[in-house]
């Protein structure tokens, strides 16, 4: 009898494995980049799983492995374009030599959102997709929350309820888009408009004294 020969164990594929699932998770990224490129373009009620397939360069069928609804889509979607949006540098606001400057380093970083965001914002997506709506939720309660340590860091402690409210108006969207494209202004005189208002909230100027009036005799 010829001795008996030994066999080695199958080898595991744990690299095939971890390779295929990169490829799979690149696939979904370049589907859901295509469809926020789609839904910035002609907006998200215009757009179909057709026209996301050519866009990414895959089947339809591939789409829908991906996203086999509306849901998954839009979540995949606007996960994209939040994890692509410029952030606020809140530290560097807040290690600002003075309040001026941390004003205009603030108005600065929410003009680069405003534009990020714009092509989606401008169509009201959020009325549609619950989950940019979710996402401008948080947005805005970033906003706030810097808005706040701004404050609090540069003015002391205190409750300032009306001076917050009139900084997220003026750094909000809906204001950037109305001086820009409401009203045609440039960008440069935009900011300067944000940066003058958000300054005399900020640094309201004492009145002028009045005079006293005559004692009647």
């Amino acid at each position: 009898m010829q001795p008996s020969q030994k066999t080695n164990p199958p080898r595991t594929r744990k690299y095939d494995n971890k390779f295929r699932l990169q490829k799979q998770g690149e696939l979904k990224s370049r589907i859901a980049a295509a469809t926020a490129e789609l839904h910035a373009r002609k907006g998200a009620a215009e757009t179909s799983y057709t026209d996301i397939a050519r866009q990414a360069g895959v089947s339809l069928p591939t789409v829908y492995s991906h996203f086999p609804d509306e849901d998954e889509l839009f979540r995949g979607c606007t996960t994209h374009v939040a994890d692509h949006a410029p952030t606020l540098p809140v530290n560097e606001i807040l290690d600002a030599s003075s309040l001026p400057t941390a004003i205009e380093l603030l108005v600065d970083a929410m003009e680069q959102q405003h534009i990020y965001y714009e092509p989606w914002s401008s169509r009201r997506m959020e009325g549609y997709v619950t989950f940019l709506a979710e996402m401008s939720v948080q947005v805005r309660e970033q906003q706030s929350t810097t808005i706040e340590k701004i404050m609090r860091h540069f003015l002391g402690p205190g409750k300032r309820h009306s001076m917050i409210a009139g900084c997220e108006t003026l750094l909000s969207f809906d204001c950037w888009h109305r001086l820009v494209r409401g009203h045609g202004l440039p960008r440069s005189q935009a900011r300067q408009i944000l940066i003058q208002s958000l300054q005399s909230i900020l640094e309201p100027q004492p009145g002028p004294l009045s005079s006293p009036k005559p004692r009647r005799k």
